[in-house]
């Protein structure tokens, strides 16, 4: 389970919640496991999860039927799945609605694919048919609909509801639920988030070992001449042999300078890549041909700030706290001109905790303090435009009494022969 339950139970009680509704594919995936293939299409509104704050009712995960088969490849922990029609080819039901209380109408057949006369099905086969054949008679006739049911099961039939999308309030408002409150949990979702249960730590390791692999094997591919475009190629084609998903990876956000690697001009590396839909983030700098005393002077000053942040992660430690220590230390170390870490957290998506929306700005509720079990980025570029531009960012878990690197913490300045 992906999910981190008590946070969650902890979290819709400060909210004061009944429960939550995930549209948004990332949420979804943390609340059940379960990842659709419309994940990577971007097709909204049809998978939702249901999360009740009451432990004793049932989570609830909406799905069309032709997805079914998928729960053997992201098999998920919910009790509560609804499979709606979602194949034009058969007829809609004749009989009554499943649940004609509620005014649903009723859902188009599908007792699964057709199977071949006489032929000996697999086991996974047979795992396919059982599971079309057992949701057959109970099949919501849309998206929307089962996700009122999975509502209706679950006891969130009145208060307040939080949601990645509130509009899906409204509509369940209208399909008559009158009796619920939309609230964004947008930013709730992050909340949770932030805090990593056991099983979402393991895979942001897996995740940070990929994608670092993939990260370390572009930047020794950088040599003299070679573009940015050919570094890329590497990266991702290292990420993909390694089992992970291409993500990208920067030298800046306009590219090299001179259009290629040139001798003696230092670039940053920023790879982010993901690892069964966890994020790894990993930054270093990279020089072609011998580095400059001035650029081996600030890698050793940037990773003193590196080794001053691990001096003092620790639970309840403010963030703009760490910002200050850290570039404190490296201009103590002889890089006056360093200003800028910016510490994030990391998991489903590459700034896992809240962020500003609407006419919300920067501030204090951004300020968080870290806790147990939060997976965090120390992320650390810097930009000269006419001289180059460097970078160290490595990720930690924050535990009880400090952190521990999932990254390797390898030395802050890559060095190729020119």
């Amino acid at each position: 389970m992906l999910l981190n339950r008590p946070r969650a139970v902890e979290v819709m009680e400060r909210h004061d919640l009944v429960g939550l509704i995930a549209r948004e594919h990332v949420n979804i995936y943390y609340l059940t496991d379960y990842w659709d293939t419309q994940a990577d299409g971007r097709w909204p509104y049809l998978v939702y999860g249901v999360l009740p704050r009451d432990q004793d009712m049932p989570a609830g995960l909406v799905l069309p039927t032709v997805k079914l088969e998928r729960l053997s490849v992201w098999p998920t922990w919910v009790p509560n799945i609804i499979a709606f029609s979602d194949y034009s080819g058969r007829e809609r039901r004749d009989d009554d609605s499943p649940n004609p209380d509620q005014g649903e109408p009723p859902a188009i057949a599908w007792p699964g694919w057709p199977v071949r006369e006489g032929a000996t099905l697999t086991p996974l086969e047979q795992e396919w048919a059982a599971r079309a054949a057992a949701h057959a008679d109970r099949l919501a006739a849309t998206p929307a609909w089962g996700l009122k049911r999975a509502l209706v099961d679950a006891g969130m039939t009145r208060g307040r509801i939080g949601s990645d999308d509130p509009r899906v309030i409204g509509w369940l408002q209208d399909m008559g639920l009158p009796g619920i409150e939309a609230v964004d949990a947008t930013n709730i979702f992050r909340e949770i988030r932030m805090v990593k249960s056991a099983t979402e730590i393991e895979t942001l390791g897996q995740a940070a070992r990929v994608n670092e692999a993939a990260g370390m094997a572009a930047a020794h591919a950088a040599v003299a001449g070679a573009t940015w475009p050919e570094i890329e190629t590497v990266y991702h084609v290292e990420m993909s042999l390694r089992g992970g998903r291409n993500g990208h990876i920067i030298s800046g956000l306009g590219g090299l300078p001179h259009g290629k690697v040139v001798p003696g001009e230092p670039f940053l590396i920023d790879a982010l890549g993901e690892y069964r839909n966890y994020f790894g983030d990993f930054g270093r700098t990279v020089i072609v041909g011998e580095p400059s005393a001035e650029l081996s002077r600030r890698a050793d000053a940037m990773w003193a700030g590196f080794e001053r942040a691990c001096e003092i992660i620790r639970p309840g430690l403010k963030r703009s706290t760490l910002i200050a220590e850290v570039i404190a230390a490296v201009q103590k170390a002889g890089f006056k001109d360093f200003f800028y870490v910016s510490p994030h957290s990391l998991g489903l998506e590459h700034t896992d905790h809240p962020i500003p929306m609407g006419p919300t700005l920067h501030g204090e509720w951004n300020d968080y303090a870290l806790a147990a079990d939060m997976v965090i980025n120390v992320d650390m570029p810097f930009f000269e435009w006419g001289w180059g531009t460097m970078h160290l960012e490595d990720t930690v878990v924050v535990t009880a009494d400090g952190f521990r690197p999932l990254t390797s913490t390898s030395p802050a300045l890559i060095v190729n022969p020119s």
